[in-house]
């Protein structure tokens, strides 16, 4: 844990210092929660958890997807995978780093959930259980993210990236619930759809059996894809 600690402090330190980096992920989302998310005729509190999930998918996608395909093949980064440190060491820094900054780029929305009595509108228990969901999910995406960060090329890093957030984000839910009539199961079953409906299943104090089992997979899968995209890279540099 040492090791997983010092590689998590390091990237924070180096996030921090990226304005370029922050700020957009800090600004989207709140944007369209003021501009979209308030005017929806769904409950307070199931519109702000959704525009935070937004948040934390945009997060885990972008400085992944595409901060780890594009930087991958930087000095810094080469001399990282140089050191004598196992592969899921790194994934896992990098995944808790992740979920550091989901959190500090959600504060924005909680003060304007605060500011318009949204985060009033639950109970306190149903609220820490909907920030658990919320958590849960953002793990998920996290270990989505960096399967794509290890196997995306760096110049289709951006575009192949937005592909797959607007279109996770649109099925999931993350924007209002939508009907999508015989392509319904594309909600239930994709990461996102899992992921919102075990959050308002949380915030109306309910358990969600089958969510938790699709996001469990997807977690598997995307961290053994991660791990073996890590891999591949290591070993494309230093074979």
């Amino acid at each position: 844990m040492k090791f997983v600690a010092e590689y998590v402090r390091i990237q924070v330190l180096e996030l921090l210092r990226l304005p370029s980096f922050f700020l957009p992920l800090i600004a989207l989302p709140a944007a369209f929660y003021l501009m979209v998310g308030v005017r929806a005729d769904l409950p307070a509190e199931q519109i702000l958890f959704s525009y935070l999930a937004f948040a934390m998918l945009g997060t885990m996608m972008f400085q992944f997807g595409v901060g780890i395909a594009s930087t991958r093949n930087d000095a810094w980064s080469l001399y990282l995978l140089s050191l004598p440190v196992p592969s899921r060491v790194r994934v896992l820094s990098q995944l808790i780093a992740g979920l550091f900054f989901s959190v500090l780029f959600s504060v924005p929305l909680l003060v304007l959930g605060v500011a318009n009595g949204a985060v009033f509108s639950v109970p306190p228990g149903r609220f820490l259980w909907g920030v658990g969901a919320l958590i849960l999910g953002g793990l998920v995406h996290g270990a989505l993210g960096l399967a794509l960060g290890y196997w995306l090329p760096a110049r289709g890093a951006v575009p192949i990236t937005n592909l797959i957030y607007f279109p996770l984000a649109f099925i999931g839910g993350l924007f209002g619930t939508w009907d999508l009539g015989a392509l319904q199961p594309l909600h239930t079953f994709s990461p996102t759809g899992a992921w919102a409906d075990l959050i308002n299943s949380a915030l109306h104090g309910e358990g969600n059996g089958l969510a938790l089992i699709i996001l469990a997979g997807y977690f598997l899968l995307c961290g053994a894809v991660a791990v073996w995209g890590y891999r591949r890279v290591e070993q494309t540099q230093y074979r």
